[in-house]
């Protein structure tokens, strides 16, 4: 009995702290910015989600930016994403990268 409270805290753990780092969900797009090979995106919470090609690939930026206008036109919200800590880029500050989008129906 010990054994099995033990797990189910620890499972109830685990979910709260995956809850913490999805601090985007929810959000819709606002705002589309590019400059050079890269495009931010403002969010509904005022926040700009920054994808580098540099860290994501050709292939996985230009599958984010199809992603990403597909959810500003049709008004959909984001599910899981990971904003990192905020960084510099193109004359802006606090830019947070991301490098896992996805979407709610």
């Amino acid at each position: 009995m010990k054994n099995l409270l033990v797990f189910f805290l620890a499972c109830s753990v685990s979910i709260a702290s995956m809850g913490v780092h999805a601090s985007g969900a929810g959000l819709k797009i606002e705002q589309i910015y590019y400059c050079s090979s890269d495009f931010a995106l403002k969010m509904s919470n005022g926040e700009w989600y920054l994808v580098q090609k540099s860290r994501v690939g050709e292939q996985k930026l230009s599958h984010f930016l199809s992603m990403a206008m597909f959810m500003m036109a049709s008004g959909k919200r984001t599910a899981n994403v990971y904003p990192g800590e905020p960084i510099s880029w193109c004359g802006s500050n606090n830019m947070k990268p991301i490098t896992i989008l996805s979407v709610q129906n």
